[in-house]
């Protein structure tokens, strides 16, 4: 019998804007079909001393009738609302995506503090998997998740082992371009049941039972 990669998503919640009208696609004469919405995550980074804009292009299976206008901002978390429509007094969104994430530890390297931060803080780079509707095809990813060193989460610091599955919440704050993978600042954590060390299976690498896919950011 041939063993099947573990599903290991990441799910998000945050405020949108379309940086143009979606797209659809579908077949002919079907009314529901996949939609596409190019907008951006605004991050400022772990120490919150920058502020950078990262394109994405949002893709759901739905109604053809389902799509975002430009000019307004959508609140994304399970469902779709329109919030308020863009301007000089619209909210700062930077940082303020939230991510809930379940992998598993490949990496875990301990990085000196910089002058504004307290204490060692913790780097963990976890694999995910997540299926493609669009490709029908189980996307491998890896996420960089920083774990601060402060009073309340460096007690948490000898939880990530490499080869152990993790559940991580946090907020999406960078994006690294050398590595090609999202950076999330760890807010909780916690251990999934049996505290167990699974198989690791890179990004890009097959399983056993022959299936290999490319990285997906």
């Amino acid at each position: 019998m041939s063993l099947k990669i573990p599903n290991h998503p990441v799910s998000f919640s945050s405020h949108f804007e379309p940086l143009a009208p979606s797209t659809t696609e579908s077949a002919r004469a079907n009314q529901y079909g996949f939609v596409k919405t190019s907008s951006y995550f605004s991050g400022g980074g772990p120490a919150e001393n920058k502020h950078e804009k990262f394109k994405v292009n949002l893709v759901t299976n739905t109604s053809l009738n389902n799509v975002l206008e430009p000019e307004n901002i959508y609140s994304m978390d399970e469902s779709v609302t329109r919030v308020c429509l863009t301007g000089d007094d619209q909210p700062d969104f930077t940082n303020k995506t939230n991510v809930n994430g379940l992998g598993m530890v490949i990496k875990r390297q301990e990085v000196a503090p910089e002058p504004n931060e307290n204490g060692v803080r913790l780097e963990v780079i976890v694999a995910h998997s997540d299926w493609d509707s669009e490709a029908r095809v189980l996307r491998k990813f890896n996420v960089k998740y920083i774990v601060p060193g402060s009073k309340n989460l460096i007690k948490t610091h000898s939880l990530y082992i490499v080869g152990r599955e993790v559940s991580i919440i946090g907020r999406l704050v960078d994006f690294d371009m050398e590595e090609s993978m999202a950076v999330v600042q760890a807010s909780y954590v916690s251990i999934t049941n049996g505290h167990q060390l699974g198989k690791l299976y890179p990004a890009g690498q097959a399983s056993p039972s022959g299936n290999s896919s490319p990285n997906q950011n």
